[in-house]
């Protein structure tokens, strides 16, 4: 028995929508891209700028005094090692913010290694392992001296 069969076309897809989201996708990875070098920018070492010379004393006994209200509640069981540290270094930071306006409470250990002063990230990073650890340790006697040190001789 003899047959014909006829073959169809083969199906082919207009190019025309793959070119266009081809372009489309091109045109999108070059904007966020430039979008996010723009985003993604070192902050620039600030200036330490003065403020508040004439209430330095003032401030000085203000966070002198937390850091003993601070020490009295650890040395008599009020509040844990970890909940001392992150005192500290809440007053430590506070100080600095009202002495200099730079917003060093928000910062991370990072960003405050990159505004230049040394004193305060040797400070916070020592009060980070004891306060972030699962198991908390540090010697809180050396670390709120320091503390209190900084705050003393702070110019």
């Amino acid at each position: 028995m003899q047959t014909t069969i006829n073959l169809q076309e083969l199906f082919s897809y207009s190019i025309i929508p793959l070119v266009m989201s081809s372009g489309l996708l091109a045109v999108l990875t070059v904007y966020f891209r430039k979008n996010k070098e723009n985003v993604v920018q070192e902050p620039k070492v600030k200036e330490i700028p003065e403020k508040n010379h004439k209430n330095l004393p003032v401030m000085k006994e203000k966070y002198l005094s937390q850091l003993d209200t601070i020490e009295y509640n650890y040395t008599n069981d009020k509040i844990a090692l970890r909940t001392a540290y992150q005192m500290i270094s809440e007053a430590v930071r506070m100080f600095v913010f009202e002495v200099t306006d730079i917003t060093t409470q928000n910062y991370s250990l990072a960003e405050i290694k990159k505004i230049n002063i040394p004193i305060l990230y040797e400070l916070i990073e020592e009060y980070y392992e004891p306060e972030f650890a699962s198991k908390s340790v540090g010697d809180f006697q050396a670390s709120i001296d320091k503390a209190r040190r900084v705050i003393k001789e702070w110019n």
